[in-house]
């Protein structure tokens, strides 16, 4: 298992992390993950390009949240 740390990267580079759960992970948990992801998305802007997790659309809810936060 790698340690998921990223490097300080040039124009240009870019760097892919990869979260792998197993078990069972309660609604609580979930809730923190999805609005830990929003908080990344808000500190890395453009940086970030892309959050896929099996290609599953973002819930309704989520989305809200995200609207609200702008």
């Amino acid at each position: 298992m790698s340690g998921g740390y990223i490097k300080p990267q040039r124009q240009g580079d870019h760097q892919i992390v990869v979260f792998t759960f197993i078990g069972q992970i309660d609604a609580k948990k979930v809730d923190k993950w999805n609005r830990a992801l929003l908080e990344l998305k808000k500190l890395f802007g453009d940086s970030l390009t892309g959050i896929t997790i099996k290609g599953d659309p973002t819930p309704p809810s989520i989305l809200k949240l995200a609207r609200k936060k702008k």
